[in-house]
């Protein structure tokens, strides 16, 4: 009886973690800068992805759904940091202080997500009460 269930943590995890680093790429790609203008829509895409995500992997697998969401929270996150990374080495020319704020925001940005998606998560599994 474990074994169902433990294929199914992994498949919510593994859905999760594709999801959100699809979306992140698409993200990224879309974005017209590399340091963008925060405006209203960038804001919601940037949040929505890991809420999407946590919620997704809370409704698959309610019983460990929390714990799931902050590993695929931490994935995601990972993924968008390192594509916008990728995008900062190919950038022309920055200055020096523009690289510390978008590495300190690439920081945030990771715990940000997978504080999202564990958010999401929670609330997934609260449906199922």
């Amino acid at each position: 009886m474990s074994k169902p269930v433990a294929s199914v943590r992994f498949v919510s995890i593994l859905m999760g973690v594709i999801i959100g680093s699809i979306l992140a790429y698409a993200y990224q790609v879309n974005l017209p800068t590399l340091f963008f203008e925060m405006n209203v829509a960038t804001l919601v895409v940037y949040v929505s992805i890991p809420l999407f995500v946590g919620f997704l992997v809370g409704l698959l697998h309610p019983q460990t759904g929390v714990i799931d969401a902050l590993l695929v929270g931490l994935i995601s996150g990972l993924v968008n940091s390192i594509i916008a990374t990728v995008k900062l080495i190919f950038a022309s020319t920055l200055a020096t202080g523009e690289i510390f704020a978008f590495s300190l925001f690439a920081i945030m940005s990771v715990f940000i997500w997978t504080i999202l998606a564990t958010a999401a998560a929670a609330l997934a599994t609260r449906l199922y009460e």
